[in-house]
């Protein structure tokens, strides 16, 4: 009898502990490939804004990994370095999340990104690249696979996410500001990377190369097409922060209107902004995470 008493108690335990897992979207609804179709024809599919991030207990932590699995593996690979077994076909090197360094954050340069600047990566996707938008999962699969992306890096433990940037009102659209643009394009220096006439072709464009020794190639504004977006204040968030692993510095010690001025000069470029046509990386992107081919 004395032995049967903690067996008993650690078999009650176990049923107590022992929790249904979170569900997980499988296959791919038919909706999911209208969506991201759409989202090719240079539609955003973002959705609406989530509520609150759920606890990370080990339900949650389950799902993330398993939501890591079936849709991130491909190219970001089991360990998250970016390596995965398509990642040799992308001209956009998949992230290496093991290094904790992000190009899309709302902090400052250096900083790491708060949950929610991932949680609208995952959804929205990144213009440009394979990353495609992943709105059609679920708010809480999406805010899972979120924690589980933070798990392959110390420095979310050891340092935490840095304040969010206050990004300012737009000023009132005006020839003057439009005239400011164009002198704060040149002064700040972004012809030498994006050319005169934002076609990614300046004098440096050559010589670029990510942190990793990746060669990158500078955003061509005439394709429309922004990692972050291409609103006024979302061009002034990629300006004031940067992106960090790239050569593109933050211009945070410009005046705030400096950076909407040359905002207004690189959507003129892009013709008004938002993406035209198809992109190769993105269809790429759609063929490895929908159609497993």
């Amino acid at each position: 009898m004395p032995r049967r008493f903690p067996l008993a108690l650690l078999g009650l335990a176990s049923v107590l502990g022992c929790e249904r897992p979170l569900p997980v979207t499988r296959g791919i609804p038919g909706e999911a490939l209208a969506a991201v179709e759409r989202w090719l024809a240079g539609e955003d599919v973002e959705g609406p804004a989530p509520g609150p991030a759920p606890a990370r207990d080990q339900r949650l932590r389950a799902l993330g990994a398993e939501v890591y699995r079936l849709r991130c593996t491909p190219c970001h690979g089991v360990s998250g370095n970016g390596r995965g077994p398509q990642s040799g076909r992308l001209s956009v090197p998949a992230r290496d999340f093991t290094t904790g360094v992000y190009e899309l954050r709302s902090t400052p340069s250096g900083a790491l990104p708060r949950d929610e600047d991932l949680y609208r990566t995952v959804s929205r996707g990144l213009r440009g690249t394979a990353m495609l938008p992943w709105s059609w999962l679920t708010e809480v699969e999406r805010w899972a696979v979120v924690g589980h992306v933070k798990s392959f890096s110390d420095r979310f433990e050891s340092e935490g996410a840095g304040p969010p940037v206050a990004v300012p009102p737009h000023p009132t659209p005006s020839a003057g500001l439009e005239a400011r643009g164009t002198l704060s394009y040149r002064s700040a220096g972004c012809p030498s990377c994006h050319g005169e006439r934002g076609d990614g072709d300046g004098p440096s464009a050559g010589t670029l190369r990510r942190d990793s020794g990746e060669p990158v190639r500078p955003r061509p504004f005439s394709e429309g097409r922004f990692l972050r977006g291409s609103t006024p204040e979302e061009l002034w968030l990629t300006l004031h922060t940067g992106l960090d692993g790239t050569p593109m510095p933050s211009y945070e010690t410009l005046p705030a209107d400096d950076l909407y001025a040359i905002g207004a000069e690189v959507r003129a470029l892009a013709g008004g902004g938002g993406p035209r046509g198809e992109d190769a990386e993105e269809r790429l992107g759609f063929g490895i995470d929908l159609l497993g081919r």
